[in-house]
C-alpha cells in the first residue's frame, strides 16, 4: 500500500481544511437570535483567522512566517501596494467615468454615508477587520501555505476561490467589486514581499480611497 509523503499529507490535510472553511462560510445560516453583523463577525474571526492561525502553529508546526506573518522587505516592500494601489484604483476611476451608475450604486450603511465620525471609524475598524481575514485566509493559508509551490499561478487560484465565495454565499454586487479587482493585485504584493502586511496595506488603502471617491461623487 502506497504511503503519503509529509508534503503530500499537508497538501491534503490543507486542501480538507479550505474546503470545509469555504463551505461553511458560503452556506452558513443566520440564526434569528443574533444579528446578522455580528454572527458574520465571529464566523470571520474563527473560519478565517483562527483556524488558520491554530492550524499552521498547532497541526502543521509550522511557523506563521510560512503564511506571510512577517515583516517582509522592509521600507523596499512599499512599492509593490503603492504600485498595485495606483493600477488598480486607476481601474476603479475608469469604471466610475464610463459608468457613472457604479458610483451611485455603491451604497454605505446610512450612518457611514451621513456622518463624519462613522465614516471614520468604519475606515479605521470595520474596513481593517474585512481586510484583515481576507488576507489571511486566502493570500496567507490558500497562496502561500498552501499552493506555495504554484508560485504566481496561485495568485490566480486564490482570487478565483475568493470570486466563488462571493458568488456563492452573497451575489456579485456593486460593494464586493472593489474587493474582487483588489484580490489579484493582494495576491500579487504577498507573492512579491512574502508578507500579508504589505498585502493588507495596499487592500486597505484602496478600499479607502474607492469609499473616498464615491462619496465625493455622490
Amino acid at each position: 500500500m502506497r504511503t503519503f509523503s509529509l508534503a503530500e499529507k499537508k497538501f491534503i490535510g490543507t486542501s480538507a481544511l479550505i474546503l470545509f472553511c469555504l463551505l461553511f462560510f458560503a452556506f452558513f445560516e443566520e440564526s434569528s437570535q443574533l444579528s446578522g453583523v455580528l454572527q458574520g463577525f465571529i464566523i470571520g474571526i474563527v473560519f478565517f483567522l483562527v483556524i488558520p492561525l491554530a492550524y499552521c502553529r498547532m497541526v502543521l508546526r509550522e511557523p506563521l512566517s510560512n503564511m506571510g506573518w512577517q515583516r517582509g522587505e522592509g521600507i523596499f516592500g512599499f512599492f509593490w501596494p503603492l504600485l498595485s494601489v495606483a493600477i488598480a484604483f486607476a481601474g476603479i476611476f475608469f469604471l466610475t467615468w464610463q459608468f457613472p451608475a457604479f458610483a451611485e450604486a455603491y451604497t454605505f450603511p446610512v450612518a457611514v454615508e451621513t456622518n463624519f465620525l462613522w465614516f471614520v471609524l468604519y475606515e479605521l475598524f470595520m474596513v481593517p477587520f474585512i481586510v484583515l481575514i481576507y488576507e489571511s485566509f486566502f493570500r496567507g493559508l490558500v497562496q502561500m501555505l498552501w499552493l506555495q509551490a504554484l508560485g504566481a499561478w496561485a495568485i490566480l487560484v486564490q482570487a478565483a476561490l475568493f470570486t466563488g465565495l462571493v458568488y456563492v454565499s452573497d451575489g456579485f454586487t456593486w460593494e464586493t467589486l472593489p474587493l474582487l479587482v483588489f484580490a489579484p493585485f493582494a495576491g500579487y504584493i504577498a507573492y512579491k514581499t512574502h508578507s500579508l502586511w504589505y498585502a493588507f496595506l495596499g487592500s486597505w488603502t484602496f478600499l479607502f480611497l474607492t469609499d473616498v471617491l464615491f462619496l465625493i461623487l455622490r
